[in-house]
């Protein structure tokens, strides 16, 4: 029972992911998932609802993974591992963040969904400290727009180039440059949200 059920979440994020939430139909996904179409609806009530399985623990485990990391110590430390985690996790789940990145935009819905995770993460601990960093100088303020959502994207972005470097990049970039992704965006990214000096 399970296992059928898996079959059918791997095809469904598969096939959105190719074809987005539009085009990947529920007859493709359970010919692809080796079940009848119908089978689909004993396991949920429609395609929304089997999106948002798809998704949802992958979501749930980086929001986990995150609550994990140490919440006290030294700022730029702190601001680094939490930036490498994120982009471990786009990484290894680069099938999920494609489909939220790219069909966010025609379904509201997910984008907020998306929000509503991301926003989740953050204890009252965590907004006092932030707040706290803002009010001392540490951190510089910023828009919570930009910080959650456009440092995700940002890390798309960058992991949807894959391993080769772009011609427009030769000789801007080493070859290793995709395995160091983790450490050279933590350091960008802590370097632009902390304030001069902040350690």
């Amino acid at each position: 029972m399970e296992t059928t059920r898996r079959r059918i979440l791997d095809a469904a994020l598969h096939l959105i992911s190719e074809r987005g939430y539009n085009g990947a139909t529920t007859a493709e996904i359970a010919r692809r998932a080796g079940v009848a179409e119908g089978t689909i609806y004993r396991y949920f009530k429609d395609k929304k609802e089997l999106f948002v399985a798809c998704v949802e623990p992958v979501v749930q485990e980086a929001l986990s993974r995150e609550r994990a990391l140490p919440r006290t110590g030294n700022v730029r430390d702190l601001l680094r591992l939490r930036i490498r985690e994120l982009v471990q996790v786009m990484r290894e789940n680069q099938d999920v963040f494609n489909v939220l990145f790219t069909e966010g935009r025609f379904h509201p819905e997910i984008g907020d969904f998306l929000l509503q995770q991301v926003v989740s993460a953050f204890t009252d601990e965590d907004r006092a400290a932030f707040a706290q960093a803002v009010r001392a100088g540490a951190i510089r303020p910023p828009h919570p727009m930009i910080l959650t959502v456009g440092l995700a994207g940002a890390i798309w972005a960058m992991l949807q180039v894959g391993r080769c470097v772009p011609p427009a990049f030769a000789g801007m970039l080493s070859p290793d440059w995709y395995d160091r992704l983790d450490e050279d965006v933590a350091d960008f990214f802590t370097d632009a949200i902390l304030a001069p000096g902040t350690v």
